[in-house]
């Protein structure tokens, strides 16, 4: 049965907008239809590692209605099945199917990181997707990066991976938008047995986003780590979670976003770390921090932790606040200007996530503080 044909079911016909401890947001802000037929996006990536995934035997392949494959299916409705009450799911998967799949085979490692590059030209709202299939002892880099352009006001992107056993995966998701615009981020990466799993998301939305990325650490003996970093400018809202499920024993995970807040930006961050009955031996740690620049800005940090077993390890940290004072004095004593002070401190902020990113997407990163800077440092 098609996806269409199944969400008209009974199950799926009163999904419900999500609620978000901490994330407060107007539903209607990301509701939408589009008449499009499909979206219009196009996708290049390196030739060299294109080229070392085909020769052995992995392949990228656009999906859409007319070349969407049974397991591909299958994989996008076990997804809806998990997420059967969210609305914003339903409204995603309720257009016409639009993305791409990366799939590498068992035992095989990817030498070359794979820069994905998908650009999205769209007058009206869109959705994307894109799915992740690593076989059996495989390895790849990822550095994703998705441009957004047109004037569509609205837009709708889901991740769906799939790691099977001793799979390594580093993933980096860099997105960016040309004007304002209302994104929803949907995320699932589920990791089988002494697998390691390193997201890193850095959303640089001009509008609104909200957002639900996760990592299911289903086998035991995985690893997941979750960094987000986020840059708010000029009137930019942003409400998003990140979790680490510990479905196993002897799981371990990290979770660390940061944020820096400039002109009246709004940030809510939300982290949870779950572990359920019978995942003994497993260690939860996170750590979520926002430094506020502007004035009036606004961000709060919501850690939370969920523990249903004796036998574990969780922990957690969260902060809002402006630079330390005594770090801004102390630069400015040893002759350094106090815009360059400031710039200083916020780099060293953001550095532990920022480390993550290739340098490519550093000088993203760092345009975007210098936008903002120009904005709030010269307020104070």
């Amino acid at each position: 049965m098609s996806i269409k044909k199944v969400l008209k079911t009974a199950e799926f016909q009163h999904p419900h907008f999500p609620k978000y401890l901490g994330i407060h947001y107007t539903p209607e802000d990301f509701d939408f239809h589009s008449d499009q037929n499909t979206c219009d996006w196009k996708w290049h990536a390196n030739q060299n590692a294109i080229a070392e995934i085909k020769a052995k035997g992995g392949q990228i392949s656009r999906i859409d209605a007319c070349t969407i494959q049974s397991h591909q299916t299958q994989e996008i409705l076990n997804f809806i099945h998990t997420h059967k009450k969210n609305h914003y799911v339903i409204q995603h998967f309720s257009q016409q199917i639009s993305g791409l799949e990366v799939i590498i085979p068992e035992n095989t490692i990817i030498q070359k990181p794979l820069n994905l590059n998908i650009d999205v030209f769209n007058q009206l709202s869109s959705n994307y997707s894109l799915l992740l299939n690593l076989g059996t002892n495989s390895r790849i880099t990822i550095n994703q990066q998705v441009i957004i352009a047109g004037q569509a006001s609205n837009a709708s992107l889901i991740m769906i991976g799939s790691q099977n056993d001793n799979s390594q995966l580093k993933l980096t998701t860099t997105i960016l938008n040309h004007s304002n615009l209302n994104l929803v981020l949907f995320g699932n990466l589920d990791a089988a047995r002494d697998c390691q799993t390193v997201w890193s998301l850095t959303p640089g939305i001009h509008g609104g986003l909200l957002g639900d990325v996760a990592i299911n650490l289903n086998g035991q003996g995985s690893f997941g780590r979750l960094n987000v970093l986020k840059t708010g400018t000029v009137s930019d809202h942003c409400g998003l979670q990140a979790s680490v499920n510990h479905y196993a024993p002897h799981t371990k995970s990290r979770i660390n976003m940061r944020g820096v807040l400039f002109g009246k930006s709004k940030v809510n961050f939300t982290s949870i770390g779950n572990i359920v009955k019978g995942a003994s031996g497993s260690d939860a740690q996170q750590e979520s921090r926002l430094m506020t620049v502007g004035e009036t800005t606004h961000g709060t940090v919501n850690p939370v932790l969920l523990i249903d077993e004796n036998d574990v390890n969780a922990g957690h940290a969260a902060s809002v606040g402006q630079y330390d004072l005594d770090e801004l004095y102390y630069l400015l004593s040893r002759g350094i200007p106090i815009m360059q002070a400031r710039k200083i401190l916020v780099y060293d902020f953001i550095s532990p996530v920022m480390q993550e990113f290739d340098k490519r997407i550093q000088k993203i990163i760092t345009a975007a503080i210098e936008m903002g800077s120009g904005e709030s440092f010269n307020d104070n």
